[in-house]
């Protein structure tokens, strides 16, 4: 089957290209692959033979860092976004399912390598107005450090030890049920899932907060 890319992801990858130039594709995508043609995906060309979704690549190291751009993106609330999937959290455009709140996504890919953008269907998806990029992305260090291993209830060790330390609770490497409750408030004070396992979100926002 024919297909072609929404046009307003055509602009919103256009952009992205000229703002990074020297960001890595390695997880770009659009059309999907036979994963996603087993399933309803955006990724997949509608009956117009649309595909309405696109993946862009997390690079910090190179400056664009897709987790704070989507969070970017989400904030704008443009009305040609249908939803956003980043780094384990989907959030929905105006149209959606609380609009512009995060909320944990359980989906088996985490988009922790890319962001996925879908755009609503029809005429309002191929609206070639240029997007509203402009903002400060999160600060990224010159070279990019992967976060630490997900800490969560049932973790021990230095880590755990580092974690409660930075918390400020009794420091004993054990993550039990104080030190999760201790987690899901600060994930609850800077906005994040409170879900009480300290992923790469959850890393960054305490490495900023310290």
């Amino acid at each position: 089957m024919a297909w072609r890319l929404a046009r307003s992801l055509e602009i919103l990858r256009s952009q992205v290209n000229a703002k990074w130039l020297g960001r890595s594709k390695n997880s770009d995508g659009s059309i999907g692959d036979e994963g996603h043609s087993a399933r309803a995906s955006d990724h997949n060309p509608d009956d117009n033979g649309v595909v309405r979704a696109i993946d862009i690549t997390h690079d910090p190291k190179s400056g664009f860092d897709s987790y704070a751009f989507a969070d970017l993106l989400l904030k704008k609330q443009d009305a040609r976004i249908k939803y956003i999937i980043s780094n384990r959290r989907i959030g929905s455009g105006p149209a959606g399912v609380q609009p512009g709140v995060w909320r944990k996504y359980t989906g088996k890919n985490p988009h922790d390598h890319h962001c996925h953008i879908s755009v609503v269907p029809g005429a309002a998806g191929d609206d070639t107005r240029q997007w509203d990029i402009d903002g400060n992305l999160a600060p990224v260090d010159d070279v990019y450090v992967p976060p630490p291993a997900t800490l969560r209830k049932g973790s021990s060790g230095e880590k755990v030890r580092d974690l409660q330390a930075a918390l400020r609770l009794p420091v004993d490497g054990q993550f039990g049920p104080m030190t999760e409750a201790a987690v899901k408030e600060f994930q609850k004070k800077n906005g994040l899932v409170a879900d009480g396992v300290v992923g790469p979100m959850t890393f960054a926002a305490m490495k900023s907060a310290a």
